[in-house]
């Protein structure tokens, strides 16, 4: 038993410091956010890929994707430590869009912006991260 744990130990380890100490791609909400408001977080204009690392997550943030051309792109998410226990929604158009939990879909850009509101569990304390790409 305690080579199966020592074993998921080492395989989840790489994976853990790449999040926390990566590169300036990755997005590093601090800290407990008080109720009833939000935090907001600008992703590098030339990140293609990277990270959102939420320590002990409360209420919600918003992350805006926004390129240097004026083109489309998607931002797709996906599933990375825990990541499927957070809300989310696209906020990018006129329309505030819920995502089902357990998708990981590619949110559409207008006019080079994109963004995505991103809420907590409700369960504290809680550790998570959530993988993004851009893709034209």
């Amino acid at each position: 038993m305690n080579f199966i744990v020592f074993g998921i130990l080492v395989l989840t380890f790489p994976t853990f410091l790449s999040f926390r100490w990566a590169n300036r791609c990755t997005i590093h909400p601090k800290g407990f956010i008080p109720d009833g408001e939000h935090r907001e977080y600008q992703v590098p204009d030339n990140c293609t890929e990277g990270a959102i690392y939420w320590k002990y997550p409360k209420e919600y943030i918003i992350v805006n994707f926004t390129l240097e051309s004026p083109g489309n792109f998607l931002v797709c998410l996906r599933e990375s430590i825990g990541g499927n226990m957070f809300s989310f929604y696209d906020i990018t158009g006129e329309i505030r869009l819920s995502i089902p939990k357990g998708t990981w879909p590619c949110i559409n850009s207008q006019t080079g912006n994109a963004s995505v509101e991103i809420h907590a569990p409700e369960m504290l304390p809680y550790l998570g991260a959530i993988k993004y790409s851009i893709q034209f």
